[in-house]
């Protein structure tokens, strides 16, 4: 795919007067017919070179030395072969290019100048800006006094802080050196000028974060009290830090929207045909710690170039300024000026402070010049600007957790371990540990049994301070797990089955058969008993019925619940209540024998079995 690449003969080193390199600082490209593709150079040292961007032999065509002192910018005089140079020494001086000859030297500022402009269509007049807080309009055809050029009209303190204090800026002028700078408390320093059209300017300030533009027909040089500008457009962004300012300016081709380089790493575009001054676009992704990175639009719009203090050159597409940038990367050090050739799309000029000049030019896949020259020639490319991930907090719901829904009767409010002593006996310490291997949908339903009939029937239930638990049990686990401890969600369902002291009612009959019901997976939804034959009697230090003969216990258990832990014929006890009327006396809890244990389970049929109710009338 097509993209900016910079191979070693584009590379340019800036040199001084003592053959050592130095920074150069400016650099822009000529508009004339005859010099479309000369691009001027100035340094540190004050020297300035022109370089032929479409030879690969002999690109260097001129240098001289322009000032003693650093020149900070060039401008080219729209469609002819001068140059106006802006440098350290305050003075601003006009270049014949083929010839090198002065034509003439522009003096009146107090600083050093810091940016030159060409007013558009228009070959004698230019403005310049310094660092003492001045905005001159010079005009060629004006005689000269002294040799010298002089303004033809000044803005004062164009960018002056409304927190200046004027006497302390008269008292630092009086007292200090001619020449010397004054404070940057005191002045604030104009970095860029920038000729909208005839009548109109442009300006930026380096401490006040300010775009002004002012209408020239006026006459500021007798105004006392501050120029008032024709618009200002105030800082948009949301840095925090007192002194904000714009290190570059930078019209596109219709001359409607500037491109305002600020010190906050970002680049604000103004539309500066209407009255409203908020941006309309804003690029960011580079970064700007100094006044020299300027900006330049390509010729047809479309693009925005930029330097930036990451040593990249990088490139932006106006019309959507949220993309990624593209970078320039092969500097070594701060991209400051970047200039896009304006007959030739293809050309982008940048210098660093590395000491260098570097010619990009779009590289093509079918292009046989550049690809003859090799990977090996390449010392920059463009490559596009990978942004810093982000950490997104997405504010969806999270999942709901897994909710345990108790099914347990009302009867059943607490664990049977923290039942009062009055309510049931504690489970015996031998109490089976439910089989783990249950269906969790058969543990749910579990809970869901209903008040016992006794706890319906009995007085002394109701009397009681506490419920018995449901008539349920669990399975019954292999004889490895009988002594492990019992979770407390499974205690619910090993409750007690009547809230008396602890003693067993007398069974009458000869077959002396409790009966312990148990509610079958279908009889839960119909509330239908099915019976389950119970040792009549049986102490609590045999309430787990696999202490002995685990094998064969286990074998006969496999399809049923554990036995209840106090085997009593609460059935035949209510019976008898009913008959006689009164409460059944209590006896005192019977023994038995494993072995009649065993012998009651070994009579358990294998599947449910109606029971007779007697007494009550119910089969």
């Amino acid at each position: 795919s097509p993209c900016y690449r910079c191979v070693r003969h584009d590379e340019h080193i800036s040199y001084g007067n003592f053959g050592d390199s130095v920074p150069p600082f400016g650099l822009a490209f000529s508009s004339g017919n005859s010099f479309q593709n000369i691009l001027a150079v100035a340094n540190e040292e004050g020297i300035v070179r022109f370089y032929n961007t479409e030879s690969r032999k002999y690109p260097l065509l001129k240098a001289w030395l322009a000032h003693e002192n650093a020149v900070f910018d060039i401008a080219w005089m729209p469609g002819e072969a001068q140059l106006v140079t802006a440098a350290g020494d305050q003075m601003a001086r006009l270049w014949d290019v083929k010839s090198g000859e002065l034509l003439g030297s522009f003096k009146g500022h107090l600083c050093s100048l810091k940016s030159v402009a060409f007013a558009p269509e228009e070959k004698a007049v230019f403005s310049t800006g310094a660092r003492d807080g001045n905005i001159m309009v010079w005009d060629m055809r004006c005689s000269k006094k002294d040799g010298f050029y002089r303004q033809v009209n000044q803005i004062s303190g164009a960018h002056n802080k409304a927190e200046t204090n004027p006497p302390s800026k008269t008292k630092k002028r009086r007292g200090g050196m001619r020449g010397m700078a004054p404070s940057v408390d005191s002045q604030q320093s104009v970095t860029v000028v920038l000729f909208r059209d005839q009548h109109t300017l442009i300006s930026s300030g380096a401490v006040d974060g300010l775009i002004k533009m002012w209408d020239l027909r006026k006459n500021y040089t007798a105004h006392r009290h501050d120029p008032v500008p024709l618009q200002t457009y105030p800082y948009p962004g949301s840095c925090t830090r007192t002194r904000l300012g714009y290190s570059g300016l930078a019209l596109d081709s219709s001359r409607a929207n500037v491109m305002c380089n600020c010190t906050d790493d970002s680049i604000y575009m103004f539309n500066v045909c209407g009255i409203k001054t908020t941006p309309v676009a804003v690029f960011s992704g580079h970064q700007n710690s100094s006044f020299y990175v300027k900006s330049s639009v390509s010729p047809d719009d479309q693009f925005l170039a930029s330097g930036s203090s990451d040593n990249h050159t990088y490139i932006w597409k106006i019309s959507n300024p949220e993309l990624p940038p593209m970078t320039l990367q092969g500097h070594s050090e701060e991209v400051t000026s970047v200039a896009w050739c304006p007959t030739d799309f293809t050309k982008i000029a940048s210098c660093s402070d590395d000491h260098t000049v570097r010619i990009w030019r779009l590289h093509r896949e079918n292009d046989e010049v550049q690809s003859s020259l090799g990977e090996a020639n390449l010392i920059g490319r463009a490559r596009p600007k990978i942004l810093p991930s982000k950490c997104f907090t997405y504010n969806t719901t999270p999942a709901k957790p897994q909710r345990r829904v108790s099914l347990g009767g009302i009867a059943s409010p607490q664990p049977a371990a923290c039942a009062p002593s009055g309510a049931a006996l504690p489970l015996s310490s031998s109490t089976t540990t439910p089989n783990c291997s249950q269906d969790s949908k058969t543990a749910a339903v579990r809970h869901r049994t209903p008040p016992t009939i006794k706890q319906w029937l009995s007085p002394s239930s109701r009397s009681s301070e506490q419920v018995g638990s449901p008539a349920h049990r669990v399975l019954s686990q292999s004889p490895q797990s009988s002594a492990s401890s019992t979770p407390p969600t499974e205690r619910r369902a090993k409750r007690r089955l009547e809230t008396g002291d602890g003693s067993s009612s007398n069974c009458e009959g000869t077959e002396q058969c409790d009966c312990v019901t148990e509610l079958s997976p279908a009889a839960k939804r119909s509330r239908t008993l099915s019976g389950v034959c119970c040792p009549a009697q049986e102490s609590p230090a045999q309430t787990d019925c696999h202490t002995e003969d685990n094998n064969a216990a286990s074998s006969r258990q496999t399809d049923k619940e554990n036995c209840s832990p106090r085997g009593v014929n609460w059935l035949s006890v209510m019976s008898q209540k009913l008959r006689k009327g009164q409460r059944s006396p209590r006896s005192p809890k019977g023994a038995r024998s494993p072995s009649a244990a065993k012998k009651q389970e070994s009579k358990t049929p294998a599947s449910p079995v109606s029971i007779k109710l007697t007494g009550l009338g119910v089969d």
